[in-house]
């Protein structure tokens, strides 16, 4: 039991890293604005393959590598992942670079509720009283929030939709999360190789002719992907599938947060009561969550 407890508050931890680093890392590609958002993409999903393979390489021989690709589930797992996560990182840095981040923001309140439909349909997890009021009130606060748009927020549902897929996926892919972003990677490297080698062709790169700043911030964004997304899938593989959705709401209030007081974007009266039903729905959740790892801690008789 004690060896489970650990476990389960290592995911906790994990979790909230991740979504601490997701909520501030909108400064960072902020910082490549004068960027085209797909070079940005393409330099991401290389960068990110290229960091993952070092770190195989020197922690499995080239054999266990190729192990988990032998497998003919593990393949479509690793291609509809692939596919997924490179949606959302597309969407999510078109929505930086374009001053959506309130959009951004709102599509990872969503994404909750989407993750926890999933988590009971898919997963067959069960929702007591509470959790299903928390879920009530946060639905309510997202409702309000599209209201206020006057119109259907597409980046927003585009990233809450993509990422509860790819969590769906994580959760259910029996490979460890190094292995398992390698070849979600790699999958995709043709693609972003293809762009990337255009861009530099037509003068919109920046390694022919060579930019030291925009180079380094592409690069770097292999790590700025790379390592929230292994903590995100060792995460999610020690905690419930529900507690992974609520605990999301950290990332798009940091978002929320720098959107309106550091990048000046409109925060109006629809946001406000957002907030208040969300973070109403936060603490139900939170108390529900606390009652029912007591009930799980009590001895049986």
């Amino acid at each position: 039991m004690e060896q489970k407890t650990s476990e389960y508050q290592k995911g906790i931890i994990y979790i909230a890293g991740v979504y601490i680093i997701w909520g501030l890392l909108p400064a960072y590609w902020k910082l490549m604005n004068n960027i085209n958002a797909l070079t940005i993409l393409s330099h991401r999903i290389i960068w990110s393959f290229v960091l993952v393979s070092i770190l195989l390489g020197v922690l499995y021989k080239p054999k266990d590598i190729l192990e988990p690709a032998k497998n003919r589930k593990n393949r479509i797992f690793f291609i509809a992942a692939s596919i997924i996560i490179t949606i959302n990182w597309g969407t999510y840095i078109f929505a930086v670079v374009t001053n959506h981040l309130i959009e951004a923001s709102m599509g990872y309140y969503i994404n909750p509720l989407v993750v926890i439909f999933l988590s009971m349909i898919i997963f067959k997890e069960k929702m007591n009283i509470l959790k299903k009021i928390s879920i009530a009130l946060a639905f309510i606060g997202v409702i309000i929030m599209i209201l206020g748009y006057h119109k259907v927020p597409v980046i927003a549902l585009t990233l809450a939709f993509s990422f509860a897929c790819y969590g769906v996926i994580k959760k259910k892919l029996m490979v460890n999360s190094l292995m398992s972003l390698f070849y979600e990677t790699l999958f995709i490297l043709p693609a972003a190789l293809i762009y990337a080698i255009y861009a530099e062709k037509t003068g919109a790169g920046y390694f022919i002719n060579i930019n030291i700043k925009e180079m380094l911030l592409l690069m770097g964004g292999g790590a700025a992907t790379s390592i929230p997304l292994l903590l995100f899938a060792s995460g999610t593989k020690r905690i419930n599938f529900s507690m992974v959705g609520f605990m999301q709401y950290i990332s798009p209030t940091i978002t929320l947060i720098m959107g309106v007081f550091i990048y000046s974007e409109h925060f109006g009266i629809s946001h406000m009561i957002t907030f208040g039903f969300i973070w109403a729905a936060l603490v139900i959740f939170t108390i529900a969550n606390i009652m029912d790892r007591k009930k799980q801690a009590l001895p049986v008789k």
